[in-house]
């Protein structure tokens, strides 16, 4: 059986005093620090989320950099080549050309000793054929 007294309003009195001075001392403390605590863990993730875009925007910018640095790259260096085959078929050209002078002065060079050499022949020939006659008549001829 259980007797109502007035120790039970004590304990409840005593009880409902100690709850709200817990409460004012350590609930009330604790959860402002939880709710702090998430409010700076939200701000510092919205932060990391803003940092992270714009890191990502930046990588963005630097690969489309890098991309037109390339076209560009290529581009000049497709210019350079053309420029290089311009020039190299231009000395070709230039040094076709002056073999082709070259070969037509030895061409008419050769042609004039060739003239010469059979002119000389053609005169000595009348004086060989005169100098065999006479070894073999074994005398002279004039």
């Amino acid at each position: 059986m259980i007797n109502i007294n007035s120790t039970l309003f004590i304990q409840a009195a005593l009880f409902i005093f100690l709850a709200l001075v817990l409460n004012q001392i350590f609930f009330k403390p604790f959860i402002r620090f939880l709710e702090e605590r998430q409010r700076r863990i939200r701000e510092d993730e919205e932060k990391a989320a803003k940092l992270q875009e714009a890191a990502e925007h930046r990588r963005i910018q630097v690969e489309e950099g890098l991309h037109k640095g390339h076209l560009q790259a290529l581009e000049e260096k497709g210019r350079i080549q053309d420029a290089g085959t311009d020039t190299g078929k231009q000395v070709i050209k230039t040094t076709q050309q002056e073999v082709d002078a070259e070969l037509r002065t030895i061409k008419a060079q050769i042609a004039r000793e060739s003239q010469q050499a059979l002119s000389e022949l053609q005169r000595g020939h009348g004086h060989m054929a005169q100098m065999i006659a006479e070894k073999i008549l074994g005398r002279n001829l004039r």
